[in-house]
């Protein structure tokens, strides 16, 4: 057995350093052609961006004066017997730059707000239950960026995760989940039409983002860019066709950003028709007004998937993103390692529930309803003997 597991394991290792080795020297040869790269001669490609270049460096901004928003929301669920138990939870962190000496910190709804614990009594499947688990958790996280518009004038509100919902969220036509769907999908329309009403930057940080769209882009235009003598010589050996078809953005995008330098902005809408997803018609309108970009914030880290709300102002998209990113970097100085920015760090620090706070919810039902373990728990998860 152990001369199996170290074969099979010394295969492994052989397939990690030929991708590795194959990712840095593509890498060397993006970082010697991607500021020569014109996106103009592409014209599938133009029709999806306002950039004309490849990578754009951004030079970040002083943060005196503004006051920027952090979003994120915790979600836990518990299955008992009869019932799933959801606790979500919806905070907010408000920096407020006045000085050097650093931020005024405010929260919403507080600094530590409680769960909102519901019970879902309904016959789900496995996949139905997903979907409304995480569709509770970004109503919550949507239900709070509506207060913080309504409550404070803010310059930039970072949300943790994307500024659209994710097709796995999407459930089938007649299932149980499709009400709570709605009314998520009602948030987002009001949330896009209260930041623009209010001219308040919407921002989405997508921390481990796992499209492959511009890897896809890249593809499309690297057999015409190699064509020019010098670049084919320097991508000789190099099997960047076997490499784009296993890379996803971050990881190829990493072998060749620098810190403080994006790529091109493109589209969300060219997500769904990839995936090709019908949408109800002003929904499709703001999907073509989220803009999507990769940024560099730290040296040792992936780069950032970045989306950004532009709308009537299509002449000025690459200024706008630009403005934005200008602000997130500084905010995301804190370690070489981990380049998130800060609102958003104190925000999931916060929406985050503990396990212990999970338990203690959980006792106090059972001391209010007169109820036991073995009452509430599922067999499995009772086990005297182990597991």
């Amino acid at each position: 057995m152990d001369r199996n597991l170290d074969r099979m394991l010394s295969l492994l290792v052989e397939e990690i350093e030929r991708i590795e080795s194959t990712r840095s020297r593509f890498g060397a040869v993006l970082k010697e052609i991607k500021k020569k790269i014109d996106l103009k001669r592409f014209p599938r490609l133009a029709e999806s961006t306002m950039d004309s270049k490849f990578t754009i460096d951004i030079l970040p901004t002083s943060l005196s004066g503004l006051r920027i928003a952090g979003v994120d929301g915790g979600l836990v669920r518990r299955r008992f017997r009869s019932m799933d138990l959801l606790l979500t939870r919806g905070i907010a962190v408000v920096f407020r730059f006045q000085s050097s000496e650093g931020p005024v910190v405010d929260f919403y709804p507080d600094a530590f707000p409680e769960p909102v614990v519901r019970p879902i009594m309904l016959t789900l499947s496995g996949s139905e239950l997903d979907q409304l688990s995480s569709l509770e958790r970004i109503a919550a996280e949507l239900q709070v960026t509506l207060a913080v518009l309504d409550e404070y004038p803010t310059d930039l509100i970072l949300l943790d995760g994307s500024l659209f919902y994710h097709p796995k969220d999407r459930p089938p036509s007649g299932s149980l989940v499709s009400e709570k769907f709605e009314q998520v999908l009602a948030l987002y329309r009001q949330l896009y039409t209260t930041a623009v009403k209010k001219r308040t930057t919407l921002v989405g940080i997508v921390k481990d983002s796992r499209s492959s769209r511009i890897v896809n882009m890249l593809g499309e235009i690297l057999p015409h860019v190699i064509r020019e003598p010098s670049v084919f010589e320097l991508m000789h050996g190099i099997d960047y066709r076997w490499l784009l078809k296993i890379s996803r953005d971050c990881d190829l995008l990493d072998t060749f950003l620098e810190e403080g330098e994006r790529t091109f902005a493109f589209r969300y809408s060219l997500e769904f028709a990839q995936n090709q997803l019908s949408l109800p018609s002003d929904l499709s309108e703001w999907a073509s007004s989220i803009w999507v970009t990769y940024l560099k914030t730290a040296r040792d880290d992936l780069p950032l998937r970045v989306e950004v709300l532009v709308k009537n102002s299509e002449d000025k998209v690459p200024e706008i993103i630009d403005k934005a990113l200008a602000a997130i970097l500084p905010l995301s100085w804190q370690h070489p390692e981990y380049g998130v920015p800060s609102p958003i760090l104190e925000a999931d620090a916060r929406a985050k529930i503990s396990l212990n706070e999970t338990q203690l919810i959980i006792n106090r039902l059972m001391a209010l309803s007169g109820l036991t373990y073995a009452t509430l728990e599922k067999r499995r998860s009772r086990n005297p003997f182990g597991s």
